[in-house]
């Protein structure tokens, strides 16, 4: 059958696009009314629907804020079936974590260049006796005194180097693994972290792993986004102290701040050097 005369192609695309798009839009925020701008939900499903007038760019820009921005798209996708995350995530995935942060301090003659930023560095363990809904401010604030105790007063120095020192103890929450220079420095960081919670060192949890790869301190340049710069020193040895430690519970969008030295910007912190 030919087309009727005077048939306008993009009318037609136009009514059929309107017509399919804005019966989703209903659909979707069904429970909002029309024709309102007065309240954010009510406002998205004004913007989203389509109106005979709208160019061509405003109808790709309605289609875009519902499908991809409201997602909308989402239900069209189908599903990926796998392994239960239950069964794959262990028990100690969700219990409160503490995070031990450290940083070497800033010196301008070594800092300056991009390729040289400041060392960092990170322990972290679990709390096994707590969950998300045992732990309580009255645990916050005894473990902040611990790590200030320990870590902040004097602030401890985490001597980094090229070796790796692990202690997994997992049933107390603990699998670190340190950039040390030498087995007895891993040694004194690790019943550091223990003598938080007042855990017995045990040997048998810790290994030393030696290495006779060679890390450079001048690993030469390469060209980045136009222009020369030094390459990154992998493992560069330095000396990193402790700046602040917090607190991360499942189902919680923040961290709690325990502790935190003089310098740090973390605020609502529970004991501040």
């Amino acid at each position: 059958m030919p087309l009727p005369d005077g048939f306008d192609e993009w009318e037609n695309l136009q009514d059929i696009v309107r017509l399919e798009h804005n019966k989703a839009v209903q659909a979707y925020f069904k429970n909002q009314p029309d024709n309102d701008v007065s309240n954010p939900k009510p406002r998205l499903k004004h913007s989203c629907l389509m109106k005979d007038g709208d160019t061509s760019t405003m109808t790709m820009m309605r289609m875009w804020l519902f499908e991809i921005t409201c997602g909308h798209a989402q239900a069209l996708q189908r599903p990926v079936y796998g392994i239960p995350w239950y069964e794959i995530q262990s028990e100690r995935t969700f219990k409160p974590q503490v995070k031990l942060y450290f940083l070497e301090p800033y010196n301008f003659e070594i800092h300056e260049s991009e390729s040289t930023p400041q060392v960092e560095g990170e322990i972290t363990f679990r709390l096994m006796h707590e969950s998300s809904e045992s732990i309580g401010r009255t645990d916050a604030e005894r473990l902040a005194r611990q790590i200030k105790n320990i870590f902040a007063t004097p602030a401890f120095t985490w001597h980094k180097g090229h070796f790796k020192c692990t202690y997994f103890d997992t049933e107390r929450g603990y699998e670190l693994k340190l950039l040390v220079p030498n087995k007895a420095e891993g040694e004194r960081i690790i019943r550091a972290v223990l003598d938080i919670q007042e855990h017995p060192f045990d040997r048998d949890f810790l290994q030393f792993i030696d290495n006779d790869r060679v890390y450079s301190t001048n690993p030469g340049t390469h060209r980045v986004y136009g222009r020369t710069v030094k390459k990154f020193v992998r493992r560069r040895t330095a000396q990193v102290k402790f700046r602040y430690a917090q607190l991360l519970i499942w189902g919680k969008q923040n961290p709690v701040n325990l502790v935190a030295t003089s310098g740090s910007r973390l605020r609502s912190v529970i004991e501040r050097v």
